[in-house]
């Protein structure tokens, strides 16, 4: 009996095994197998790029919308690297970058995005909400037309919920369509259709070349900017008048390689497209009070912002849209007819 009588010491080392124990178990301590592996696991990181500069407003919208509700979504399953803004990339050499997977999505003007996704420019005529787009079938043709690029359309960059992304910056007044006829206008790709439609003399300009092409007196005005580049690029400093309404949707769209998409498991695209519909309404909101911002900022600069006469606000807007349909009708007849159908709502 005496040898298997437990010492003093044996009955405390038993004890404190069976307080530590009972310490795992609630707090949970203990490795485990599955926890190791956990430890284990690498984010995916996505690259990305875009054809406006990380400092621009809807770069930090972007970020604060899209980028950390995806991480957020994705429980740090997904990471992104941005990977530079035009200075890294040309924005022409964008779309082509994506498709090849030099970066795995990218933030692309809808017109330069043409060159690997015809008929996709026309985004810009929606006159419906994002909401409405994504229930209507607008996104899924979207999508559809990207895909034959090797892209994925994953939204857009920043909605104008007022269908006033752009805005006409001048330096001779305008108040009648008759004013229109022999005004040199500069313009980028997006906003050349309806500039000719106005009966002015459209001039290609690049984004980084309005501030000049105002100083210089070699454009009479600009079409196809907005309020926040304009103000950004600082051409307040050299415009007399902005005229209101302005006109169309947003230009800015977001597209995916294609194979990075298809690699993705399920739950994770729910979340990128989860985080993306979030980014387009929080993103439609600071929009919206960066114009109040930039509208001020006009004003500081003593440009004299007017209405034009209902009438002719009504033309200038109706023959904006009318103008640049007819033009993707010319270039690209297959796929127009229908992307009409659904972005115009009935009008």
């Amino acid at each position: 009996m005496k040898g298997r009588t437990l010492t003093k010491k044996t009955k405390h080392m038993i004890a404190v095994v069976g307080c530590l124990i009972v310490t795992f178990a609630l707090t949970g301590v203990q490795p485990t197998l599955a926890q190791s592996k956990a430890e284990k696991v690498k984010p995916i990181v996505i690259n990305w790029a875009a054809f406006i500069p990380a400092s621009h407003p809807e770069i930090i919208g972007f970020n604060k919308g899209f980028v950390k509700k995806a991480v957020e979504l994705s429980k740090g399953r997904l990471a992104f690297k941005f990977r530079g803004g035009p200075e890294t990339i040309a924005t022409i050499d964008l779309p082509k970058a994506t498709q090849s997977g030099i970066v795995d999505f990218s933030i692309n003007l809808a017109g330069v995005a043409e060159t690997v996704c015809p008929g996709v420019g026309a985004t810009i005529l929606s006159r419906i909400s994002v909401a409405e787009e994504r229930k209507n079938g607008t996104y899924a043709y979207m999508d559809e037309l990207c895909n034959k690029g090797g892209l994925h359309y994953m939204g857009r960059l920043t909605p104008a919920n007022d269908l006033q992304f752009f805005n006409l910056f001048l330096n001779k007044k305008v108040e009648k369509p008759e004013d229109f006829k022999g005004l040199r206008i500069g313009t980028a790709t997006a906003a050349r259709a309806l500039t000719e439609g106005w009966g002015a003399a459209p001039v290609n300009l690049n984004m980084t070349d309005y501030y000049t092409a105002m100083e210089r007196k070699t454009v009479d005005g600009v079409s196809g900017s907005t309020l926040t580049n304009w103000v950004n690029s600082g051409c307040q400093a050299v415009t007399k008048y902005m005229a209101l309404p302005g006109y169309l949707q947003s230009s800015g769209f977001v597209v995916m390689n294609l194979k990075t998409w298809n690699k993705l498991p399920p739950d994770l695209q729910k979340a990128i497209t989860d985080a993306m519909i979030y980014s387009e309404k929080t993103n439609a909101d600071i929009w919206l009070k960066d114009k109040g911002k930039s509208t001020q900022k006009l004003r500081d600069a003593k440009v004299e912002i007017y209405n034009l006469p209902p009438d002719t606000a009504k033309w200038l807007v109706e023959t904006a849209y009318a103008a640049s349909w007819d033009f993707q009708q010319k270039r690209f007849p297959d796929v127009t007819p229908k992307l009409k159908r659904l972005l115009s709502g009935g009008k």
